[in-house]
């Protein structure tokens, strides 16, 4: 898709990371909706895989959902036996994948890899590293001006070959 016109360079900027979102989003529910999961379930699963007993208020904001929605997909994904909820620090309740969650979620983690990949190697290692710092940057200094600073658990790590399996 080509962006025209006389448009300023933030707004072509923010389409095309639409664009980009969208067509990894498409791609990634062919994979996880014939195995039974929204992208907001997944991207819950996809961030709990990487940071078990992390509250629903901070699984909503690396998920990108607000969190009335995360705690619904939770709600979801609990009732299914994918995700376990006890009691942690507090009032917090901390949110964890259960067994068969995990194997689950690196099962469509496996697959969503497989679909992307072939896109991505296009670019090479270099390319995708200087894209991943540049995105990583760009998030930080939008993230920064939203008017509620957040932190961020990082998307990537530079050293991490891109086939290692998730932490």
């Amino acid at each position: 898709m080509r962006f025209q016109g006389d448009l300023p360079l933030a707004v072509n900027t923010g389409a095309m990371a639409r664009t980009v979102q969208h067509l990894f989003a498409v791609r990634v529910e062919s994979v996880i909706q014939p195995m039974g999961f929204t992208l907001g379930q997944w991207t819950v699963m996809r961030e709990l895989r990487r940071t078990p007993g992390a509250s629903a208020s901070e699984l909503a904001r690396a998920a990108g959902h607000t969190p009335q929605a995360c705690g619904a997909i939770l709600k979801q994904l609990q009732a299914d036996g994918i995700v376990e909820r006890t009691a942690g620090r507090g009032r917090i309740v901390e949110n964890r994948l259960t067994a068969h969650g995990t194997e689950v979620t690196d099962e469509t983690i496996g697959k969503v890899d497989a679909v992307l990949r072939p896109a991505l190697e296009e670019f090479g290692h270099d390319n995708l590293d200087t894209y991943l710092g540049l995105a990583a940057r760009l998030i930080e200094a939008l993230d920064g001006t939203a008017g509620s600073p957040r932190p961020l658990t990082r998307p990537w790590t530079p050293d991490e070959p891109s086939d290692s399996p998730p932490r």
